[in-house]
């Protein structure tokens, strides 16, 4: 839990003082909220297959200029895995995922994205033949992920659609003799909440 404090304020100090320093005559940082579906999956595991999920959260952009920009998210992400056949059991993994991002404009609606990802555990079960089991200390705490998307914005980015693939970039098993990996592709739609003084 301290390092998601800690993780939360630097976010907040470094999105306000890049407001403050980059952000002249810019348009003004505006903050919004998110949600769409997670098609997930755990790279390295056999007997699996992609699992349907949702994402839940907030989202906060810092203007550099017109192109440039500094968007920031907290998002609630169920993720894992599907059982291949009866024979495999399902993974139910939820993740408190802050993906920092620079974010491009490519004109005025289109734009591009790429950053870090850090996710924090909160839950790991699996599920085999309707029993579940608590896993969680098979995993670790954290991850580190490259989120790569596309985003399209709407009347004045009152609503925004993004497409984006999560890459794991650490090994979410507790183990020096196994990797794991989560690989998650997004969908989601997101509606501005608020612009920062205005």
């Amino acid at each position: 839990m301290a390092k998601i404090k800690t993780i939360v304020l630097f976010v907040a100090l470094l999105m306000a003082a890049s407001a403050e320093l980059f952000g002249q005559g810019a348009p003004k940082p505006i903050i919004g909220a998110k949600g769409g579906l997670n098609l997930a999956n755990i790279g390295g595991e056999t007997g699996s297959k992609t699992k349907f999920a949702p994402h839940v959260g907030a989202y906060s952009e810092v203007f550099f200029d017109y192109f440039l920009m500094l968007q920031a998210e907290m998002l609630l992400s169920f993720q894992g895995h599907a059982p291949a056949d009866d024979f495999d059991g399902k993974l139910n993994l939820t993740y408190l995922n802050i993906p920092v991002m620079a974010r491009y404009n490519l004109g005025y609606n289109l734009n591009v994205h790429a950053g870090v990802q850090f996710g924090f555990l909160l839950s790991a079960k699996r599920v085999y033949q309707d029993v579940e089991s608590n896993v969680k200390d098979q995993f670790k705490g954290m991850e580190l992920a490259l989120p790569i998307g596309v985003g399209y914005d709407l009347m004045d980015r009152k609503i925004n659609a993004t497409v984006r693939y999560v890459i794991g970039l650490s090994n979410i098993l507790d183990s020096s003799t196994e990797t794991r990996h989560n690989n998650v592709f997004q969908v989601s739609v997101g509606v501005l909440l608020l612009r920062l003084n205005e």
